[in-house]
Formats: C-alpha cells, sequence, structure tokens
C-alpha cells in the first residue's frame, strides 16, 4: 500500500466553483471525485484533498464527492482516510453539511429497509 494520494481538486475541476453530481457531458463532476476516492481507497494509507484555487462548491458537488463515501466506508474510515489540511472554515462547514445530510439519507434508506423486512 502506497503513503499518501494527494488529490487536487481545482486541478481535477478546472474551475474554482465545482458543480454537478455527475459527468454525463463528459467535465469532470462530484462522480469524478467520488470514483477517483473509491478506487484508490484500498490502495493508499491516506488521501489529502487539497481546495487550493476552490472559492465554492455546491451542494450536489460535495454530496457525490465526498458525502457518498460513506455509503461504503464508515465516518470513522473516512475521517482517518480523507484529509483536508488546507480547507478553510467555509469548506469545512459545507463538507460537515453534506456530511451530515447523506449520513440522514442513509439511515432513513436504512430504517425503510428494516420496516419492509416484516411484510
Amino acid at each position: 500500500m502506497e503513503s499518501e494520494l494527494k488529490v487536487n481538486i481545482f486541478n481535477i475541476m478546472q474551475t474554482s466553483t465545482p458543480s454537478g453530481r455527475t459527468s454525463e457531458d463528459g467535465s469532470p463532476a462530484g462522480d469524478t471525485i467520488l470514483n477517483l476516492i473509491c478506487d484508490n481507497w484500498d490502495k493508499y494509507e491516506k488521501i489529502t484533498v487539497y481546495f487550493d484555487g476552490i472559492a465554492q462548491m455546491t451542494r450536489p458537488f460535495l454530496d457525490e464527492a465526498f458525502g457518498k463515501v460513506l455509503e461504503k466506508h464508515s465516518i470513522d474510515e473516512f475521517n482517518q482516510k480523507l484529509h483536508f489540511p488546507d480547507a478553510s472554515d467555509q469548506i469545512v462547514k459545507d463538507l460537515n453539511g453534506a456530511m451530515k445530510l447523506r449520513l440522514k439519507i442513509i439511515k432513513a434508506a436504512q430504517e425503510r429497509e428494516s420496516s419492509t423486512d416484516g411484510f
């Protein structure tokens, strides 16, 4: 296992305001970052994400890129693997909001599954 994967959001997205869930038209979107993280999860001890040059990210982008990681890995695994050394206070706030929302979505889906199991 290699030690660190460095992910520069601006270099990948080519904009200071990343948006969009999926890259249907071929341009990078949230799923681009999600796939990069998930494809390299077991190959690196840590994944460091840099936001240099990023002014703002939309909630759908953040949910797709980072929130959906929680569908495959626990919040503890997320916190141990992913590092955001240059995230501004606003980016941290936005990331936390996206994580909380995704956790609620996951919990609601689990509750729906368990309530239909009895039928």
